[in-house]
C-alpha cells in the first residue's frame, strides 16, 4: 500500500485534496510565498523570486500566517512498514535527523512486519490569496523582466507555504519489535541539536523541532498568452475582497482546493524541490 492522494487517507486527503498542498519529499527551509518554480515532472526547480522579476522590485502584500489546529487531530491510516517508512524518511531528514544513522534505522525498520500511522502538529499556513498576487502582477505588468522564460516549460508561483515543528509516528505490531524500533528511531535523532525525540511503551514516537520547517507548498500556474506573465485561472479581486471579519474572510473558491497539484491527480502527494 503506497501513500497516494485521494486514496481515502484522512491526513493526505486533507492536505492534498482539500487544500491542494504539494508535500515536499524532504522538508526544507528557504521557501517563501512568491517563489517561482519550474515544474519538471515531480520536481519543482526553484527558479527565482517574484519580487526580483520586476523593475523596480514587485512588492506583495504581507502574507497572513495562521495556525491550522485541526490537523493535529488528523492521523493517517496504517501503512505496512516498507511503504510507510519510505514516505517518512524524507520528512525525518528534513526535521534534522542525521542521514547515515537514519538510513540504517529505516532500512532495518522496512524489513519488519509492523504497521505505522503518522500525524503532524504545530502546523501553520502562510499565504496570500492568488488573486492578490495576480492583481499586483497586472498592476506592474510593464515592469516585468521575465527575460529568460522558456515558453515550453510550466511555471508556478507559491501562494501558500505550510510549516510544522512536530511529527508523530505510531507503531503497531509485536511488543518486542515495536519496542526495539521505537528505541532505534528515537536514538538516531539525539545527534541533532535542534530536534527532540521521545517514545513511550505503546509505540508512539514524537519528534519536535525547535524551529518550523516547510513541508508543503500551494502553487498557482503562470501563463504568457499575451507575452506578459499572469496567474492562470485566478478569480478577479476587483473590488478588493474582505479577508478578515465576522464572515470568516475572502472567497471560498480560493480558501480551499486552490492551486496546481504536481503529478497525477491520484498519484503520490510528494514532490522534490531543488
Amino acid at each position: 500500500m503506497a501513500c497516494r492522494r485521494g486514496a481515502g487517507d484522512r491526513l493526505l486527503d486533507q492536505l492534498a485534496v482539500k487544500w491542494s498542498v504539494n508535500l515536499l519529499r524532504i522538508p526544507r527551509d528557504g521557501v517563501r510565498v512568491g517563489d517561482v518554480f519550474v515544474v519538471q515532472k515531480r520536481t519543482l526547480d526553484q527558479w527565482d523570486r517574484l519580487e526580483d522579476l520586476y523593475r523596480p522590485k514587485l512588492e506583495l502584500p504581507v502574507p497572513d500566517r495562521q495556525l491550522v489546529g485541526d490537523l493535529a487531530e488528523v492521523e493517517s491510516w496504517g501503512y505496512e512498514a516498507n511503504a510507510g517508512f519510505e514516505a517518512l524518511q524524507g520528512f525525518l531528514l528534513g526535521l534534522g535527523v542525521p542521514a547515515l544513522p537514519l538510513h540504517a534505522a529505516v532500512k532495518a525498520a522496512r524489513k519488519t512486519t509492523v504497521t505505522l500511522s503518522f500525524s503532524v502538529s504545530n502546523v501553520s499556513r502562510t499565504a496570500l490569496l492568488p488573486g492578490e498576487i495576480k492583481r499586483e502582477m497586472e498592476r506592474r505588468a510593464r515592469g516585468s523582466r521575465w527575460g529568460s522564460v522558456d515558453m515550453k516549460r510550466q511555471y508556478v508561483v507559491a501562494h501558500a507555504v505550510w510549516e510544522a515543528t512536530s511529527l508523530q509516528i505510531k507503531l503497531d505490531g509485536s511488543g518486542k519489535t515495536v519496542g526495539e524500533l521505537s528505541a532505534s528511531l528515537t536514538n538516531v535523532a539525539h545527534a541533532s541539536g535542534g530536534l527532540k525525540a521521545t517514545h513511550d511503551s505503546s509505540g508512539t514516537i514524537k519528534y519536535r523541532r525547535h524551529e518550523p520547517i516547510v513541508f508543503g507548498v500551494q502553487v498557482t500556474g503562470v501563463g504568457f498568452e499575451t507575452g506578459t506573465p499572469q496567474l492562470k485561472g485566478v478569480p478577479d479581486l476587483t473590488p478588493m475582497q474582505v479577508r478578515h471579519g465576522g464572515d470568516g474572510g475572502g472567497s471560498p473558491a480560493e480558501e480551499f482546493g486552490t492551486g496546481v497539484l504536481i503529478g497525477a491527480g491520484n498519484g503520490s502527494p510528494f514532490v522534490s524541490i531543488r
